[in-house]
This record gives C-alpha cells, structure tokens and sequence, in this order.
C-alpha cells in the first residue's frame, strides 16, 4: 500500500455540471461522480470519458462522501499515510493528510464552508487507522471476527460516508476503506526461526465522542464519552492470543463545565434520570462481553468524590449489582501510601482475570475464548486507567506467552514480550490520551513533564476543543439537513436511518403523527426579577416570601392547583439578577444564592409531591432551575444547556440569556431565562439583545432555539410603558390596562416584527410588575421615581403542524420581598410518544413507496441487442414530461441506464415501459426490481423497545411516594460559600429531595451516597449536566442497544400495607428486594474453522461462526443496493 492506487480527475468544463472521475489500480473501469449520482463505468467508457477531465490528485484510498451542506457534499480522499506495521498479512496505515474534493461545484470546497479547515485538521491528525486488505477488518477483535458479520459500527468511524455508494450499488469493500479512530502499535519479535508480532490495538467508540470538557458521562442511549476497547494481541505462526479490555466515562449524567484548571469539580442530575441510561450501558456490556467487572479508581478529592459515591450507589440499587463486582480502589490516595499498592489492586482483579481468561486459537481451531472483560474507568479514563489496564494486560501477557509455547527450550522470551508490551502500552496512553485531552498522559514519573502537560491540557480543553468537538460532529453526522427537520428526525427515528435512508427522512417526519400516541403533560413557567435575591431568606419578612404563594395559588384561574392531579409535570423557573450585579460578581459570581433557591425550590415543590432536579444554571444574575415529576423523567432525554452574555456588548454577563433543551417522548421543548437591557428608551438595545440571543444559543449537533418544537421564552425583558409615571399608576388604579398594553413597548415591537416574531403571550390581565417598593404595593416612590412597566413577561411559541399548546393561566403573584412581583404561568402541552411497532411499519412503507434508492433504469428498444444512442433524446423528452430529471445515464451491455433523481421517479419512468417512439417500441425496468424485499428485512428487524421504559422500571421510577432525602443547610456568617449539610432520617410523607452538590463543592460536606439501612443517614445528589454533542451516526441504532429488561427475571415479594421501610419507599433503590440471579452461563466453544495458515505474518483465518448470539444480528445491507 506504499504506492498511491487512486487517481482522482475532474470536468472542469463550466458548459456542464461538475464531474468526478475516480480510478482504482486492480479494478477495471471507474466511479463518476455527477449530478449527486454514482455510478461505475467499464474500461472502454473510462477511456472516452476521461479525454475531457484533468487528474487533480492520486490518493492512498477514499473514505467516502460528506454532506457538509444541504447542496453540498465532498469525497474525502486519504493524501498521506504512515504504516504502523503488519497484521495478518495486511498493512496498518496511519491517516496523516486528507483531501476534499467537491463533487457541486468547480471551486474550493474551503470556500464552501469555513469548517473543512478544522475538519481537515482533525482527520489528519494522525488517530485514525486503517487496513490495505479486505480481508482484515480494525473494527473487529480476534474473538468478534467469529461471532458477527460486517464490520463493528461502533468502531467504523466512516460507516456513514458508505451510505451515498450503497444507495447506487457500488461495492463499498472494493472501492472505499473502513477507518477506526485510536492507537494502533505493532512490534516484530523474533523467536528463533519463528517470527512473531506483538501488537496493541485501541479502538475508540463513536457512538459519543467528544473533547474532555465537551463529553462526558452516558447519553440516554448508554453510550458513554471516551469508550476504547483495547486488544493486546500476540501472534506467532498460525496461533494467535488476544486479550480484550475496555475503558469509558462513568455512566451516569453528569459534566465539568466552565474553564478548568486542575479542577475536578462535577455536576450530577438526579438519579432517576440516568437510571434507564445506566441499565442500557451494563446491559450493552453484558451483551456484548459477557461478563465484566467494574474496577472504579476514583479519588476523595472535590468532585470525584461525589461523583464516585453516586457511581457506587447507582450500581448498588441496580439489577446488576449481583451479577457484576464493583471493585473501588481510590488510585492517587493508595499510591502515595505505597507504590506496591497496585498489588492489592491486582490481588481483587485476580479471581476475574483468571475466570475471564483470553481469546487462543492455533490455525483453524478456536481453542479459548474470553468469556468477560474488566471495565476500569478514573475521570478522565486515561493516566489512571492506562496505569491499571498496564498492569492487567502485563500480568495476563505472562498466560498468553505459555498458550503460544514460546519458552520451550527458548531464553528470556516471556521477559521481551513483556518489554515491548510496557513499552506499546505507555505509547497507547499518549496516544489515547492526546485524542480525548489533547496532550500525552500523566504517568507520574517527571513532575516537570507532568506539570507542562497540565498546563497544555488547560489551553487546548477551554481554547481549542470547541472546534475539535464541531468537526467530530460534522464527520459523523454530517448537515445534510436544516436544524428544524435534523431535531426532529432525531427524536422519532433510529439515528442510522437518519443519513442511511437520508431521502425518507422528511416524509417520515411528515407522517409522524401516525407512530406516535399524543401524551398531554402541564408545564408550570415562572420568571422572577429578585434583586439580589438574599430577602427571600430574611426571617423578618419569612411569613410573606413562601415560594407556594407563586407556584400554588390558591385560585383556580391563578397558575398551579394544588390538587394532585392538577399539578404540572415540568416546573421551569427563571430568576434574574440572582445576585448583586456589581463588578465582583460578573467576573465570578458567587454560587450561594443559587443553591439557596434551588433548595427553596425544591422545598416548596416538595410540599406537594416528589420532584426531581433536572437541571440548574446559573450566568451572572440569571439562572434557570428546571423540575420534572418522576413518573416523568425516565421520558426525558437530551438535556442541554447554552448560555450567552448580552451585557456591555456580550462582554459581560450582567445581562444575558440562559437556555435549556429536553426532549419529552418525542418532543422537543427549549426554555430561555433572559434579562435584557435596562432603561426607559433602551428600546433598541433590547431587540438587539433578543436577536443576540436567538443567534448565538447553540446547543449540541448544531441545534438552535428555532430548531425545537416548543420554545418558552421568559425572564425580565425590560420592555418599558411609554407613557408617563403618573398616567400609569392613574390607569393601574382605574383599572385601565387596556390603555396600557397599547402603549406597551413589547406588545408594539411585536406587531412591528421587530422582537418576538411568531410567539405568543397570554392577555396582561394583572398589573404592572415593576417597579415597587420592597416589601410594600406601593409603586416606585423613590427620587427615580420609575414608571411601572410589565417588566417581566412569558411567551411561547409551538412551531408544530398540528401543535397544541394551550395557555391554561397567566397572572403575577403578590410576593413583596423584591422591587418585582414574580410572574407565572400554566401550559398543557401535547407531547407525542412513538410506538415502536407502527415505526418499523411506516419506515417499511415510506421507503417501499419512494422507490429504489438508486433511481435507476434500465432502457433497451425491443428486438434490438445495443440501444441506439440517436434514441436517447426523445427518451429524454418523455422523462421530461413525467417530470423526472437525469442525474447521470450510461451504456452498460448493450443498455441505456438512467440515473433519475429519485426513486419515485423511477417507479413514474416503469410507465413508460412498451411506448412506442415511431416505429420502436421501448422496454423500460428497474436496475434493481427487487429492492423492496431486500429492504424489508433490514428494516424489520429494528429493536425499538430498546428506547422504552419497561413498565416495571416505569412503575419503580416513577413511584409517586418515592422517597427522597430530607436535610438541612446552613450558611456560615464567616464565609457565604461555606455549606454544612446535616443528615437525616427518611420521613414518610412529603419527602424532600436532596441539596444538589455545589461547584464549589471543596466547601461542602457530604455524607456517604451509599444506600442507607434503618436508621442510618445518607444524602443523595442531584444536579444539572450539560448534555454533550452524543454523535447519532454510527450508533447502530437497532443492533447494538439491547433492551432495558434486567438480565434476569427477579421476583419482587408484594407489600401490604404504606408502611414502607426506607428500603422499601426509596426511589432510587427499587431492586433491593429482589433475590439475587444466578451466574450467567458461560459461553460454549464453537466447533472447528476451516483452512489453515500458511508461513510468516498469519493471514486473517476464515472461520466457521459459532453458535447465534442471544440477540439477533442485523445483516449488512445487500450490495446491489
């Protein structure tokens, strides 16, 4: 593979469109790229054909076709390799250049779109790998080579890039490569006569890829950030030993946001949101390993703390907690005790190790198998992780070294295999690590080495990621479609079919509502101008400032019941000028009030049912605190949060914007706190800082506050009265307020288009809500003497076709303690839930309707054996009137082939088929006629109950006497940021959920997260996360998420009466009732393979599949597809 096999031309003629001609060494004829079309041309039409083109590069291979536009799209061809070595007879190569050649337009595609330059960057940055041979897929390990067909999806990186060549018909394993993303490092070792390699293969998952600071945790898929399976591989004559262990983040939500420096700091959200995600990820696991173990080396430090406490809890309440060891072993803390600590570590991991084993085979037979894995995960998975899995993979290298018979009658060959391995796995840490942090790891041994590495990290991971995160997601997902229609094909389809069967995704959207179930749900929205916010807590004025006066009126037509049935699922609150805004606190504004109003919050919710803190952020003065009911919450998924400075020009945040994103079912709803500019004329100022904020809030995969399906936009717009003072509060008492919204300076700017264009408000029934006098009705009386104005305002808009979101109640509430009365109101929206079934028959009825994918026909005249090319225009002319357009035609065999522009078109052209054009009669028929039954088993096997809540994990999330932790804090008059929390006992009604752990969480003392028994005290967390950009291509959507059922059928004994021990009433603890399960079987030896290996470097053996695995496998699409 040294020599470059691809010869790329191009048309250069403006007269007609652009073309691509590609050509490949070994293989006759050609690819021509026209009009969106592929197509393959035989050696005599190559030959004419590139007379008119001109040769713009040779390139290595081709990884595919991007959409980096809607009217865009590029072939991306590898320049530039370096071969790592060989395995199995084929050459590893080493990405380290790319070309994109536009396949539109004549010019540069870098002038298309500013984001190939990243892009560019990204591909040729020396982490992404492939094979020169067919028969050697990087994607699979050793042992998976034999359990699956087709290459591993969550490690084919540009499996996406193949759709546009399968859609014609083209032979991807002929034409395109398959490329991994990781380390690959291969050693030659010379026994004797005998030549061997060593080699060690990482292979990161990009199912949720990301920078450090952009990804981190599970998604609610349960694909985690940072995931690497990692093969120590030792291959000599026909035997081959390989060794699988995997890494990834802990699978729970939960971020690191902001700049970090050093910083450990996490945010958590709450237990039962994750619960569904932690369940899919172990459940993955099981499936696809076997067993598994978990070895967590998390510290006691800041957030890790937290982080590992809530880990260990989650995984204890599971159904897995039988069935999987969790091994706990703090790395920083036993390591500076003892440098011999690793040996207890090893001495736990032992038992595992040793009942795991390794993948041997000699020649055709498959003598062991690995019937687990060991799971090690620290923060990052990376200078921890690599320390640990060094050590396993060193230990096990000793039994692959014996299997192999390498020590018979030789010297110190178990002592330079072990050598070369130390080596290979500290080069794998840089490697994996320079990937996910930017810079190699931390192994501990130079503090000077360590310490520039820290300091690199902090630059690239707050400076540099963002654009290394954009280009990650534009690799794998592509923008084949605008943010609207990609928002929402992504909440009701599988994420392949997304860009797999891209020319359905808008029809399947368009006929949604028939897969999905409407679920009405109430969504309480509340904003609330609080001046500094400390006043709410003054036990002078506690007896007037109860948070229940807002959020449960006492009135029906005010803005939430305090019946039960009528409570709201979601409570969204926005709070503005949080804390003073003074020059202190825009640099960094402190974190107390926030938490105090978050546990206020929750109290006051707490009154009246169990809600769970979804999400809680905070940018100078404006924070947004979202709540969801937990028979809810195992419905929510792709959480996000965005914020933006609009103060001073955006360059601070005194004034600004704070969004979040949550998807509910199938629905997309996005809340936006914001505090516009002040004054009394500031009118423009504030259409600027509107258009701003809808500009710039961006959340993961491009999305944009327009891209949802509901939007409610709230906070204290500043929008002003333009009459004076005095006339007002004249129209305020006369009860006038008619005559004030004609003067309003929202309602006016609205009618213009110039602020708010298609949202809706609720009729200002109430009075003005600034400005008054703290703690008194009394409007401003001050020297400024303010005009009252509706300051604070709520609006919504639902971009749906068939929407429905209705206004239940708007209205202020008489709350004195701020210089504004706060504002609230009571929505029922319509969500949609998608039944699995009725998804896999619409797909299977859009697609079968649409055509063909290649749209291509098959044209001869009857009696004749060549097509005469003076026929082709009249046919033309025909395909005109039935309004079909040419994308590209060609002889093949004596017939005319007709690439149309889609295969409804196609399907249009069949009637043209006997037609007489003067006296020859035409035969018209699909290339493909059978696409519609070569289709239907690819799309019917779709597991789409891996995305649903079982009922039994319904019914225990969504208990509605779920019990949570009731607790007390206190604020220290020496420090505001200093937090006690004091512990107590589980109490019977009206349970309060915990304090969320703060970002300053060094000030805080926390108890053990672990379950607790009677009478023992125990705090659990709950806080926000910032949802990461989860890649959607490549996710093997129905293939690789096995359901959310527990591995075994467990029992759960019947409760007779409310009485609920702690156990019993906990919401976040509902198995532990359950008998323990028994050990999974293990995996039973496949019978013999076939030919044998010749000498030197073994080639990949041809092996017999073993027995089916217990979920069924989606086979590749047919390749005349």
């Amino acid at each position: 593979m040294s020599v470059r096999g691809i010869r790329i031309w191009r048309r250069n003629d403006a007269r007609f469109q652009p073309s691509i001609l590609v050509e490949k060494n070994g293989l006759d004829g050609s690819l021509l790229f026209q009009g969106g079309a592929i197509a393959t041309l035989d050696s005599d039409s190559t030959e004419v054909e590139r007379r008119s083109y001109q040769k713009i590069v040779d390139a290595y291979g081709i990884l595919g076709v991007l959409a980096i536009t809607k009217d865009e799209s590029v072939l991306v061809a590898v320049t530039g390799v370096l071969s790592v070595g060989q395995l199995y007879g084929a050459d590893i190569l080493k990405i380290t250049n790319v070309e994109f050649i536009s396949l539109r337009t004549f010019g540069s595609v870098e002038n298309v779109d500013s984001r190939i330059v990243d892009l560019q960057r990204l591909l040729s940055s020396q982490m992404f790998y492939f094979s020169s041979l067919q028969s050697y897929d990087l994607t699979r390990s050793a042992q998976h080579r034999d359990s699956h067909d087709g290459s591993d999806a969550r490690f084919f990186w540009n499996r996406s890039l193949h759709f546009s060549f399968q859609r014609y018909g083209i032979d991807t394993d002929n034409w395109l490569l398959k490329c991994m993303a990781g380390s690959v490092l291969v050693r030659v070792v010379y026994v004797g006569a005998n030549t061997g390699r060593v080699a060690l293969i990482s292979r990161l998952s990009c199912e949720r890829v990301g920078t450090r600071f952009n990804v981190r945790g599970a998604n609610y898929l349960g694909n985690v950030a940072n995931f690497v399976e990692t093969e120590q591989l030792l291959l000599f004559d026909e035997k081959e030993c390989s060794l699988l262990q995997i890494r990834g983040s802990i699978p729970l939500f939960w971020e690191q946001p902001g700049v970090n420096v050093g910083s450990h700091k996490v945010k958590l959200r709450a237990f039962e949101t994750s619960l569904p995600a932690y369940h899919r990820h172990l459940s993955q696991l099981k499936h696809r390993y076997g067993e598994f173990a978990i070895v967590n080396l998390l510290g006691r430090k800041e957030g890790e703390r937290v982080l590992s406490d809530a880990f260990k809890t989650q995984h204890k309440n599971s159904h897995f907690a039988p069935l999987v060891d969790f091994i706990d072993f703090d790395y920083h803390a036993q390591m500076k005790l003892s440098k011999e600590a690793i040996m207890h570590l090893k001495k736990k991991m032992a038992p595992h190790m040793e009942r795991h084993g390794f993948f041997y085979s000699m020649g055709n037979d498959i003598v062991k198998r690995q019937s687990g894995v060991i799971r090690t995960n620290c923060l990052d998975c990376l200078d921890r992780t690599n320390s640990v899995q060094t050590a396993i993979g060193l230990q096990m290298s000793h039994d692959q070294v014996a299997f192999l018979n390498l020590n018979a009658g030789k010297v110190n060959v178990e002592q330079r295999v072990e050598e070369i391995l130390k080596d290979l796995w500290q080069k794998n840490g840089d490697q994996c690590s320079t990937i996910y942090a930017g810079t190699g790891a931390l192994d501990g041994k130079s503090k000077l080495k360590d310490a520039s590495r820290s300091l690199a990290r902090t630059i690239q991971n707050n400076l540099m990621d963002g654009a290394k995160q954009e280009s990650f997601d534009l690799f794998l997902t592509g923008a084949a479609y605008d943010p609207r229609l990609f928002d929402r094909a992504c909440n009701i389809l599988p994420p392949s079919l997304i860009q797999e069967y891209a020319d359905a995704v808008s029809q399947l959207v368009e006929r949604s509502p028939e897969i999905a179930e409407p679920q009405s749900i109430k969504i309480f929205v509340g904003t609330w101008n609080v001046n500094g916010g400390k006043n709410i807590h003054n036990v002078a004025f506690r007896n007037e400032s109860s948070l229940s006066h807002w959020i449960f009126a006492n009135s029906m037509t005010r803005l939430v019941s305090v019946e039960e049935e009528q409570l709201a699922d979601i409570v969204a609150i926005g709070v503005e000028e949080l804390v003073d805004l003074n020059a202190s606190n825009m640099v960094k504004a402190s974190t107390t009030n926030q938490r105090m109003w978050c546990e206020s919050i929750r109290k006051t919710l707490a009154e009246k049912a169990p809600f769970v803190l979804i999400g809680s952020e905070q940018l100078v003065g404006v924070c947004l605190f979202l709540f969801a009911r937990p028979k809810i919450s195992p419905y929510l998924k792709d959480f996000a949060v965005a914020s933006v400075k609009t103060g001073m020009g955006g360059a601070t945040g005194n004034k600004g914007s704070v969004a979040f994103r949550i998807v509910v079912f199938s629905t997309s709803i996005c809340f936006i706190c914001s505090h516009f500019a002040a004054g009394q004329n500031e009118v423009k100022d504030r259409n600027e800082d509107f258009a701003t904020t809808l500009k710039k809030i961006r959340f993961p995969l491009g999305r944009e506050i327009d891209s949802h399906d509901v939007i409610f936009w709230f906070g204290d717009f500043n929008y002003r009265i333009s009459l004076s003072g005095e006339e007002v509060k004249t129209a305020v008492r006369n009860g006038d307020l008619s005559k004030l919204v004609e003067h309003d300076q929202l309602t006016q700017q609205k009618a213009l288009g110039q602020t708010f264009a298609g949202f809706n408000e609720g009729q200002l029934c109430f009075a003005p809500t600034y400005k008054y006098d703290t703690f008194s009705d009394d409007y401003d009386t001050s020297e400024k003497c303010r005009a009252p104005a509706w300051t604070d305002r709520v609006l919504w808009k639902d971009q749906r076709k068939k929407g429905n979101t209705l206004l239940l109640s708007y209205d202020r509430s008489e709350l004195k303690t701020s210089d504004h009365r706060p504002v609230g109101a009571v929505f029922k929206v319509e969500t949609f839930k998608v039944d699995g079934k009725k998804c896999v028959e619409l797909i299977e009825d859009v697609v079968e309707s649409m055509g063909p994918p290649d749209g291509t026909i098959v044209v001869n005249i009857v009696g004749k054996q060549r097509f005469p090319p003076q026929m082709f225009p009249p046919i033309h002319e025909k395909l005109k009137e039935l309004g079909a357009m040419v994308q590209l035609s060609k002889f093949d065999n004596g017939d005319l082939w007709i690439v149309l522009n889609s295969g409804e078109m196609a399907l249009a052209a069949l009637s043209m088929d006997g037609l007489k054009i003067g006296t020859d009669q035409i035969s018209v028929k699909l290339r493909s006629p059978d696409w519609a039954y070569a289709l239907k088993p690819h799309l019917s096997d779709f597991d789409l109950e891996s995305f649903e809540v079982s009922p039994d994990e319904e019914t225990l999330i969504g208990r509605a006497d779920g019990a949570v932790f009731e607790f007390i804090f206190q604020i220290s008059d020496e420090d505001e940021d200093s937090i006690s929390v004091t512990n107590m006992t589980l109490t019977g009604s009206a349970p309060d959920r915990p304090r969320p752990p703060s970002a300053r969480s060094e000030a805080i003392s926390m108890a053990n997260l672990e379950w607790p028994t009677e009478r023992q005290d125990v705090l659990s967390t709950s806080m926000p996360t910032r949802a990461s950009s989860a890649s959607l291509a490549n996710s093997s959507w129905y293939e690789h998420v096995p359901p959310l059922a527990p591995p075994t059928t467990r029992p759960t004994p019947p409760q007779s009466n409310n009485n609920k021990t702690p156990q019993q009433a906990c919401l976040f603890n509902p198995f532990t009732q359950s008998s323990p399960a028994p050990p999974p079987p293990t995996i039973p030896l496949p019978p013999t393979r076939g030919a044998s290996v010749g000498p030197g470097p073994p080639a990949v053996p041809m092996r017999k599949a073993p027995p089916p695995p217990p979920r069924p496998v989606i086979p590749p699409r047919p390749k005349n597809m």
